[in-house]
């Protein structure tokens, strides 16, 4: 490893902040307009290829910090509505119509369009924080994995032998 390369505690190389500070300058240069091959020679990377590999490694970075948060705010933002659903969801609500308190046998009626709307809205909050951590995800199965599949079916068939049909 590079001069710029330190080792860690358990004796690994870890990158120092002048690996960042490079990867960062490579990042600006190339904002700026700057090739590849240029790059790498201004700031002492081994060819084109390490100079954009530290500058892909920088956007990769800065997207992620950004996602992570903007995932952080949203997070906060869920959780007050969540605490502001609740809060109604306990209330008693008390039906009234044009102004005055619906009553039975003198007793004020319970409304219950409240807390139903109320549940409405945990609901499509809950849902709202499944899609932000991505808990809705499809599950993805590639494609060679069916074939490889298909193709054990196959010699499973063909180690068991003709099978004769009891019909014919």
């Amino acid at each position: 490893m590079g001069s710029d390369s330190l080792r860690n505690g358990r004796n690994r190389f870890t990158k120092s902040i002048t690996d960042a500070e490079k990867r960062a300058a490579a990042a600006r240069l190339r904002a700026q307009g700057w090739t590849y091959p240029r790059i790498a020679e201004e700031l002492g990377y081994s060819g084109r290829a390490a100079a954009c590999k530290a500058v892909q490694q920088v956007l990769r970075e800065t997207a992620q910090d950004a996602g992570d948060e903007f995932r952080a705010i949203k997070r906060e933002q869920l959780r007050l509505l969540t605490e502001a659903t609740w809060e109604i969801l306990e209330r008693e609500h008390i039906m009234v119509s044009n102004g005055r308190v619906v009553s039975l046998n003198e007793e004020p009626l319970k409304d219950p369009g409240p807390a139903l709307n109320a549940v409405g809205l945990l609901l499509r909050i809950n849902e709202s924080e499944r899609k932000l951590e991505g808990a809705d995800e499809p599950v993805r199965v590639s494609v060679e994995a069916q074939q490889i599949g298909a193709e054990i079916a196959n010699i499973l068939d063909q180690l068991s032998g003709p099978r004769s049909d009891s019909t014919t």
